[in-house]
C-alpha cells in the first residue's frame, strides 16, 4: 500500500521519500512527545481521559495525514484501525492499563504510518523506467 507524497506525486527517490516521510511524520511524533508529557505533568488516571487524550490524538493526526495528501484508507488504516487492532487485546487481558494506552495507541499510529509511507519507484534491470 502507498499513499501520495505532500504535494500530491509520488517521491523520485529514497532520500525524497525519507524526506517526505520525516515532514509527514514530525508534528505526529511532536504531538506524541506533548501527549506522554502532559498526561504526566497532569497526574491524569484511569480509562475514561486516556480515552479522551487518545481520540483527540487521532484526530488531530488524521486531520494532518489528510493534509499532507494521504487518501482517506490509509488514514484510517493508520489513525484507528491498526491500534485498536493491535492494543483491544492486550487491554482485554489486562495487559495493558489506561497509562499504556496514551503511550502505546499513537507510539503504534506513527510506526504504522511509517509502514504505509510512499515507496519508491523501482530502478534497474526488469523495472526500471
Amino acid at each position: 500500500m502507498s499513499t501520495l507524497s505532500g504535494a500530491g506525486r509520488a517521491p523520485a527517490s529514497l532520500g525524497a521519500a525519507l524526506a517526505d516521510g520525516v515532514r509527514t511524520l514530525l508534528l505526529p511524533v511532536a504531538w506524541l512527545v506533548a501527549l506522554v508529557v502532559c498526561w504526566t505533568l497532569t497526574g491524569a488516571t484511569g480509562w475514561v481521559p486516556a480515552g479522551a487524550a487518545v481520540a483527540v490524538w487521532a484526530a488531530g493526526t488524521a486531520t494532518w495525514l489528510r493534509r499532507q495528501a494521504w487518501s482517506r484508507a490509509p488514514v484510517h488504516l493508520v489513525t484507528w484501525v491498526v491500534p485498536t487492532a493491535l492494543l483491544t487485546p492486550l487491554t482485554a487481558l489486562g495487559w495493558l492499563p489506561a497509562d499504556g494506552l496514551v503511550l502505546w495507541s499513537p507510539l503504534t499510529t506513527v510506526l504504522a504510518a511509517l509502514a504505509v509511507t510512499p515507496q519508491p519507484p523501482a530502478t534497474g534491470p526488469g523495472g526500471g523506467r
